[in-house]
C-alpha cells in the first residue's frame, strides 16, 4: 500500500501500492508521476522545497511556500483523493492540516 501524508512541513509518499508487479503497477506510476511533477512545479514557481528520494519513498520538504505553491499542493491533494477513490485498497492518505 502507498501511504501519502501532507502537512504544512512536508509531503511524504512511501510504500509500494501492490496493485501489480513493479514495472507494471499503474497506481504506483500515477502517484510517482504526480509526486515528481508536484515537486518540479513547486521548484519552478519559486517555492523553497527540498526532496528526499529513496526506494519506495519520495518526500518533499516544504521550507517556504508561496500562493502558487499552496494551489499546487491543493491540486496534488485533490488528485490523490481521486486516485484513492478509484483504488482504495492500494492508497491511504492523511491530509490533516491546511497548507499555509
Amino acid at each position: 500500500m502507498t501511504i501519502i501524508y501532507v502537512s504544512n512541513k512536508k509531503i511524504k509518499v512511501y510504500g509500494h501500492s501492490g496493485y501489480a508487479e513493479i514495472g507494471k503497477d499503474i497506481v504506483c506510476a500515477a502517484i510517482s508521476t504526480l509526486t515528481e511533477s508536484t515537486y518540479r512545479y513547486l521548484k519552478v514557481t519559486k517555492n523553497n522545497v527540498e526532496s528526499i528520494e529513496e526506494d519506495g519513498l519520495f518526500e518533499i520538504i516544504l521550507n517556504g511556500i508561496n500562493d502558487s505553491g499552496r494551489e499546487i499542493i491543493k491540486e496534488f491533494v485533490n488528485i490523490v483523493k481521486e486516485i484513492e477513490e478509484q483504488y482504495p485498497l492500494y492508497i491511504r492518505s492523511d491530509f490533516n492540516e491546511e497548507i499555509g
